[in-house]
Parts: C-alpha cells; sequence; structure tokens
C-alpha cells in the first residue's frame, strides 16, 4: 500500500521540522556570502516548489524576530578579538534561550500543539585563509616575541593555525550547546597544496586542543541492524517534502505515480542508498581521525572548504578570473557539495539527535539542579 497520504506523511508535509544553523566568524571571513549561497543551494527548483511550502517559508520569516543581537538568517557584525568575551557571552544567550522555550513547554501542563524546534542544531564556524595565515606565520616566530603591527598576534596564544583568544574560545564557549563546524572560506584564493595545509594545520590545531567536533554524532558507529525508535526518521522527513509538490498536482488526476514511487522496492533503494551514503560518511571520519601523521597525504574530513559566488555578478554562480573560473559545486574546487550534504543530509538526524538529547538535556540537568530552593519557614 502506498503510504503517501498517511496521516503521519500528511502532517510532515504541512508542518516540516526546522533545522536550524548559525553562521559566525570574523569581519570579512565571507559569512554572508556563504549563507546566501547556501540558502540558494538548498532551495528547490520554481517549477518544483508548491504553494504550501511557499506559503511556510513566508510565514516563518514573518514570525522570526530579533533576539539580542542576533536578526533572521545573519549577525550584523564579524566576532572581533578584543571583543569577543561579550560576543560569545551574548551567543551563549542566545543559544540557551532556545533550550528555555522547550524546557517552559515541557512545564506546561497542557502543551501547545504544533510547536516548532528552534534549537541550533549546527554551526558553522568560517575560518579566513588569510588570518590562518597570519596565526601560522606567528606561530613560526621566534617564541616569547610579540608580532606587532595592525595584524599583531600572540604568539603564546595560537595553536597551529587556530588563535587560542578566539577560534579556541569559540569552541570551547558553543561545546556543549551546539555542533561546531569549521569552514574554511574563500578557497578560490589559495593554491590546491596551500588549501590542503591549512586543512592539516587547522585539523592539527584542534586534535592539539583535545576538539573532535563531530564526536558527539557518533557517525564512527556502526549499529544499522539495531532498530532505534527514539531516532528522527529524516529519511521520511526529506522524502514528504520532496513528495510534496507533485502529491499536491496531482489531487485532481488521481496518484497513480504516487503509489508507484512508494512501492516497497523503491523504499528498500531508498534506505539502501541512504545506508551507503551513511557508510561513506562514516568511513571518511573513521580516517580522518586516524590522520596523526604532519607528512600524511590524506587530507582529513575537518574542515570543509567553501567557494561563494561573485557577489559582483548577480545570478552567476562561477568566479570568473582572467585564467579560468572557480566552480563551488566543482569538488576539485572547494568542498561545497560535499559540505551540504554531510550537513542537510547525512548527519542531520545525528545533529538533531545531538541537539536534543545531548545538548538540550545536559542543559535542563544543569538548569534543574541549579535553580534557587524554595525558602521554607523553619
Amino acid at each position: 500500500m502506498s503510504t503517501i497520504n498517511s496521516p503521519r506523511r500528511v502532517r510532515r508535509r504541512k508542518d516540516p521540522t526546522p533545522f536550524n544553523i548559525l553562521v559566525i566568524g570574523t569581519r570579512g571571513s565571507g559569512k554572508t556570502s556563504f549563507l546566501e549561497f547556501l540558502k540558494t543551494s538548498l532551495a528547490l527548483p520554481a517549477k518544483k516548489r508548491s504553494q504550501r511550502s511557499t506559503e511556510i517559508e513566508q510565514e516563518v520569516t514573518s514570525r522570526a524576530i530579533p533576539s539580542g543581537n542576533f536578526i533572521p538568517h545573519y549577525l550584523e557584525k564579524g566576532l572581533e578579538k578584543n571583543v569577543v568575551d561579550l560576543q560569545l557571552r551574548e551567543m551563549s544567550t542566545f543559544l540557551e534561550a532556545k533550550f528555555e522555550e522547550t524546557f517552559a513547554e515541557e512545564m506546561k501542563v497542557v502543551r501547545s500543539p504544533g510547536v516548532q524546534d528552534t534549537h541550533i542544531h549546527a554551526v558553522f564556524l568560517i575560518l579566513d585563509p588569510a588570518r590562518l595565515d597570519r596565526n601560522i606565520a606567528a606561530a613560526r616566530a621566534v617564541p616569547g616575541v610579540s608580532q606587532s603591527g595592525k595584524h599583531g598576534v600572540d604568539l603564546g596564544r595560537i595553536v597551529g593555525g587556530l588563535d587560542e583568544d578566539l577560534d579556541l574560545q569559540v569552541m570551547r564557549t558553543l561545546q556543549g550547546k551546539t555542533t561546531v563546524i569549521p569552514v574554511i572560506s574563500k578557497a578560490d584564493t589559495v593554491t590546491t597544496a596551500h588549501m590542503s595545509f591549512l586543512k592539516k594545520t587547522v585539523w592539527a590545531s584542534l586534535k592539539k586542543a583535545n576538539f573532535d567536533p563531530l564526536e558527539s554524532l557518533g557517525l564512527d558507529e556502526e549499529d544499522e541492524s539495531t532498530p532505534n525508535s527514539s531516532r528522527i526518521d529524516e529519511n521520511e522527513e526529506l522524502e514528504a517534502e520532496a513528495d510534496e509538490a507533485a502529491v499536491e498536482s496531482d489531487e485532481g488526476e488521481g496518484r497513480e505515480n504516487d503509489t508507484n514511487s512508494s512501492s516497497p522496492n523503491n523504499e528498500n533503494s531508498e534506505d539502501r542508498s541512504s545506508s551507503t551514503s551513511k557508510r561513506k560518511s562514516n568511513t571518511s571520519l573513521h580516517q580522518a581521525k586516524e590522520l596523526s601523521e604532519d607528512n600524511s597525504n590524506e587530507l582529513p574530513l575537518l574542515p570543509m572548504s567553501i567557494i561563494s559566488p561573485d557577489l559582483y555578478e548577480p545570478g552567476a554562480i562561477d568566479r570568473k578570473f582572467p585564467w579560468g573560473t572557480a566552480n563551488p559545486y566543482d569538488p576539485d574546487h572547494c568542498d561545497f557539495t560535499r559540505l551540504r550534504d554531510a550537513v542537510f543530509s547525512e548527519w542531520r538526524s545525528e545533529l538533531r539527535e545531538a541537539s536534543r538529547e545531548q545538548w538540550y538535556e545536559g542543559w535542563r540537568t544543569s538548569r534543574l539542579k541549579h535553580r534557587s530552593p524554595v525558602n521554607r519557614r523553619r
């Protein structure tokens, strides 16, 4: 039987589950251009969009309101080293406010129907390759001597290519509240060998600081044979969202095509495809964790590199140079496609599950332990 119109599928088509991300980075690192291209890349083609999905997008956008210094879609100011403590304090308050919304809903006697998940499921930390180069150059200088000038760097606060007082402080602050994914921007400004060096250096810095951004996702743990009813069924959600336009357009013409597309054979094929993708992701993560030698030719899984379209050429995807073009979708030019597929498809359920079962539950436990005791008369 076709499950295309089951109550569960219909509910999810009408009320898709949110997947929330935050993009952060220093000023000029490429946050805005990356986010705009990401939204364009994830959007359905106009011919595949249903009226319902368009209405939902407009409704969510209209209801989005500023929260502290944060506004929908992007943060106006970039991270700055001299005020990063204040910025991180505001960011922590913002992330915990999302947990507070869930906690307040759970404490209600009668919970409101259709409450959306507002947790920040992933954070992209955008790293400017030029700033990484300055950090690396400073770290190679004579120990105990501070660099002076416009781009002065305290040598004692550099761990490989990452700044202890900025990059690593951001990761330490956000750890336990969300999953931070480091990304190197502007891949078209460095050579292939240079990018490989930056990736290995950043990964070595993360290991030295005892950071594994994806450890909480458990992507290297194979347990596909044991069903888990508590896991979020992302395949069904993505399937339902993709089928929404076809279902609504065929309501007056019968559902023969929908029934065929939902046949057991096709469902099994999709399941096998999903399992294969996850195994590939697990293998890549396992290989990245085994990267322990600096002279290894194998690149780590993180960080990934990205290229954003030229803002001065609206509508164009490629960045054109006198000697050629840089295509964000070309895996030989950058890792944007791999990043998009991993975060928004392969790791999506794990990111949401970590947000709910690890970050929120940890915060909730701490919240209950530190609640002000009720004054009692003696």
